[in-house]
C-alpha cells in the first residue's frame, strides 16, 4: 500500500498533475458512496406499496430495509480488510458489481424470500464498496483535493438519506417500488466504467498478508448481532427478550473476538488503528453525532407525517434544506476555513448542531414548518458541514497507511452502530407518557441535545486536555 510519501496515480499520473482524472476518480467514489446512501432509505417510502403487492404483514415487511443494513453493518471490518488484503481499486469495483446484480434480483423478486436475499446481497456490496471507497480518498487524494475530496463525500452522505426519500417517492409514483431498486443497475453500470476508467486495477503495493478469516466470522457476528439487538430495540423496546438476547450475544461474542484476535499473527482489529487520543475522540464523537442524525431524521420524518400532515414527497422535501446547507457548509464554508485547525473546526460544528438541536425542543402540535423545523434544519447542516470533515480526516489521514481499509471499516461501523443506537435511545422518550407523537418529539432533541454535550465533553477530554497532543 502507498504510504504518502510517493504519491501514486489515479491513471498513471501523479495525484497533483492537471487533468480530468483526479475528477473522474472522486466522481466514481462519491457516486457510489451516493448510491449506498440512496439504498438505505429508497425503499421506506415504496413499503406500503410494496407490502400491499406481496401481500406482506409490516413485521415481514421490515426485514426489507432491516435485511440491508444487517448485512451492511456487519461485513464492514472484513471489507476493510478485503481492500487492504487484496487491493482498494479491485475490491471497491467488486462492491459496486455486486451491488448491481443485488439489485436485479431485489427489484425482480417474485416473493418475500427473494426480495430478502437480494436485500442482504445489497447490504454486503456496500459494506465491501464503502469502506474501500473511503480508503481511497485518503490514498489517491493529497493537500488541497483531499479536502475538497473529503468534503464533496460528506456532503452526498447526508443529502443521500434525504434523496432516497424524494426518489423513492418519485419513482414509487411513477412506475411501482421495484423501481426503487432497479434504479441501481444503470448507476451501478456508469460507476463501474467511469471507476474502471480514472482509478485503474492496478492497486498500491500490498504485502502478502492473512485474511484473518477466524477473526473476520467472529466481527462479522459480533456486529450483526449487535446492530440486529439495536435494531430489535427501535422496534420492540430494550426490556424485550430478543433484544436483551442479541445484546448480551454480541458483548460476549465481542469478548471472544479480542481474545481471538490478540493471538492471531495479522490481527483484524490492530490497535494502531485505534491508538492515539485524536483518532479514538474522533470515533467517540462519530458515534455520538451519528446517534443523533440517524434519529434526528427518522423521527422527524414522522413529526412531518404525523403531525404536519405532510405526504411521503413532501416531507422528504422539507428535509432536503438540511443537505442544501451541509452542501453550502462543505463547498463554500470549508474553503474559507480551511486554515483554522482540524479540531478547532470539528468542536465548532459541534456547537453549530446542537444550536439547531436545541431549536427542535421546541416543537410541539402548535409548530409549524417554516418557523419550528426550517431554521433548525438549515443551522444544523452547516454545523454538521463544518463538524464532518475534520472527523474523517483526523480518523483516515492519521492511521497507519497499511491499515486504511480496516481505519475506513471501523469509522463506518461506528456511524452504522451509532445510527442503529440512536434510533433504539431516542425511542424512550418518544413513547414516554401518555400523550402522542406532539407531546413526545420535544423531548426526543432534548435527549439529543445531551448526547451532543457528551461529544463536545469527549472532545475536550481527548484532544485538550494536558498532554493530548496537537493534530496538524
Amino acid at each position: 500500500m502507498a504510504t504518502g510519501t510517493t504519491p501514486e496515480s489515479v491513471s498513471g499520473q501523479p495525484r497533483d498533475a492537471p487533468g480530468r482524472g483526479w475528477a473522474l476518480a472522486l466522481a466514481a467514489i462519491v457516486g457510489a458512496e451516493f448510491m449506498l446512501q440512496l439504498d438505505g432509505t429508497i425503499v421506506n417510502v415504496a413499503l406500503p406499496t410494496l407490502q400491499s403487492d406481496l401481500h406482506l404483514t409490516v413485521a415481514g415487511g421490515s426485514w426489507v430495509p432491516n435485511g440491508f443494513f444487517l448485512a451492511f453493518g456487519g461485513l464492514l471490518l472484513f471489507a476493510g480488510r478485503l481492500g487492504d488484503v487484496l487491493g482498494h481499486r479491485r475490491v471497491f469495483l467488486a462492491g459496486i458489481g455486486l451491488v448491481v446484480v443485488a439489485s436485479l434480483i431485489a427489484g425482480l423478486a417474485p416473493d418475500l424470500e427473494v426480495l430478502i436475499a437480494g436485500r442482504i446481497l445489497q447490504g454486503a456490496g456496500a459494506a465491501i464498496c464503502g469502506p474501500t471507497g473511503l480508503a481511497l480518498l485518503a490514498i489517491v487524494f493529497q493537500g488541497e483535493r483531499q479536502q475538497r475530496a473529503f468534503g464533496l463525500y460528506s456532503t452526498v452522505t447526508g443529502l443521500g438519506a434525504s434523496a432516497g426519500m424524494v426518489l423513492g417517492g418519485l419513482l414509487t409514483w411513477v412506475g411501482d417500488w421495484r423501481w426503487s431498486l432497479l434504479v441501481n443497475v444503470p448507476i451501478g453500470l456508469v460507476l463501474t466504467v467511469v471507476a474502471a476508467r480514472a482509478l485503474g486495477l492496478r492497486d498500491e503495493a500490498t504485502r502478502s498478508r492473512s485474511l484473518g478469516l477466524p477473526s473476520a466470522l467472529l466481527s462479522t457476528a459480533t456486529l450483526t448481532t449487535a446492530v440486529y439487538g439495536l435494531v430489535h430495540a427501535a422496534e420492540k423496546g430494550w426490556g424485550d427478550r430478543w433484544t436483551l438476547v442479541a445484546l448480551g450475544a454480541a458483548v460476549v461474542l465481542a469478548v471472544i473476538l479480542l481474545l481471538v484476535d490478540r493471538r492471531a499473527a495479522e490481527p483484524l482489529l490492530p490497535l494502531a488503528v485505534l491508538a492515539g487520543r485524536e483518532r479514538a475522540g474522533a470515533f467517540l464523537n462519530l458515534v455520538l453525532l451519528a446517534a443523533v442524525l440517524t434519529s434526528f431524521l427518522i423521527y422527524l420524518v414522522q413529526y412531518l407525517q404525523g403531525v404536519l400532515h405532510l405526504d411521503a414527497l413532501r416531507s422528504g422535501l422539507a428535509i432536503l434544506p438540511f443537505g442544501l446547507a451541509l452542501l453550502v457548509s462543505t463547498q463554500i464554508l470549508t474553503s474559507r476555513i480551511a486554515k483554522i485547525g482540524l479540531k478547532t473546526r470539528a468542536v465548532a460544528g459541534l456547537v453549530v448542531v446542537l444550536a439547531g438541536v436545541a431549536w427542535l425542543t421546541r416543537l410541539d402540535g402548535d409548530s409549524t414548518y417554516l418557523t419550528g423545523v426550517l431554521p433548525a434544519l438549515v443551522v444544523m447542516g452547516l454545523g454538521v458541514g463544518v463538524a464532518i470533515i475534520p472527523f474523517n480526516m483526523i480518523v483516515l489521514t492519521t492511521a497507519p497507511p497499511e491499515y486504511a481499509g480496516v481505519t475506513a471499516g471501523v469509522l463506518q461501523t461506528a456511524l452504522t452502530i451509532g445510527g442503529s443506537l440512536g434510533l433504539a435511545a431516542m425511542l424512550i422518550p418518544l413513547t414516554q407518557g401518555s400523550g402522542g407523537l406532539a407531546e413526545t418529539i420535544s423531548s426526543v432533541f432534548v435527549w439529543a441535545s445531551a448526547a451532543l454535550a457528551i461529544s463536545l465533553l469527549v472532545a475536550l477530554v481527548f484532544w485538550y486536555r494536558p498532554g493530548a497532543r496537537r493534530t496538524t
